[in-house]
Formats: C-alpha cells, structure tokens, sequence
C-alpha cells in the first residue's frame, strides 16, 4: 500500500513543471557549423548567451491568464526582468543576450523563473543553482 502511495505521489509532482536552461551561443551554434555548409556569418559569429524557459500547466490554469517572470542577474552584478504571456499549457521562451550587450553585462550569473496568474499568485517558480537575492549598497 505505501509503494502504491509513494508511486502515486511521484507521478504527481513531475506531470506540471517550468524549468530553465542556460546555453552558450557562438560559432558551434549555427546551423552550418554543424552540419559544414558555408556560411557569412561564420566570419562574425554570434557571440552571447540564451536561457531556454520551458513550461507544461494544467488547461485550468489557463483561465488565470498565467505569464512568466525571469528574473536575471548579470556578472557586473545589474539585474533586468522580463515577462511573456503564456498562451499555451505547453511551451517556451527564449530570452537572448548577444553583442554588445552580453559585453557590457559580461554574461548571466543567475537568474529566477516564476509563473504567476493575473492576481499575482505564483503557480511554480525555477532557480538557478547560484539564485540568491541581490543585496544593493
């Protein structure tokens, strides 16, 4: 009877999830690098890195109007957030910091995942290993 509990209790708890992924992005992200076809922009490959937010919800959760917050702190130790609707139970979102901007911020040290409704509620929430709240001086 425990094990039948203990089944049941795991099964439950990975069914509705949000998770993050952090990825470098260079020249081995193309496509072409890949695959060894040419390519201009092999001569000025992108240089930066993405985070990859996944989720799967509950078609009840829909009529919350859920939407997800990603909250980021960089290596020069700024912090930025970002919202996008979520319009369907299934999917994702790919947040990118390239150029320019990904050498002023010096990359991604951590960051925080939540998915909220529209009354403020949090549903599930993903962390970094690193998460922690910035303390300002």
């Amino acid at each position: 009877m425990l094990l039948v509990l203990l089944s049941l209790f795991l099964v439950g708890c990975g069914r509705y999830y949000v998770s993050g992924m952090q990825q470098k992005v260079d020249a081995s992200y193309l496509a072409s690098s890949q695959v060894g076809t040419p390519d201009p922009r092999q001569a000025h490959p992108p240089k930066g890195e993405q985070l990859i937010i996944s989720w799967k919800l509950p078609q009840k959760m829909m009529k919350k109007k859920p939407f997800c917050s990603l909250h980021v702190i960089y290596w020069d130790y700024t912090e930025e957030t970002f919202y996008h609707d979520i319009d369907y139970k299934t999917g994702y979102w790919k947040y990118t910091l390239l150029g320019e901007k990904f050498l002023e911020r010096k990359g991604i040290l951590t960051y925080r995942i939540e998915i909220l409704t529209e009354d403020g509620e949090v549903y599930r929430e993903w962390k970094h290993q690193l998460w922690v709240n910035l303390i300002q001086l």
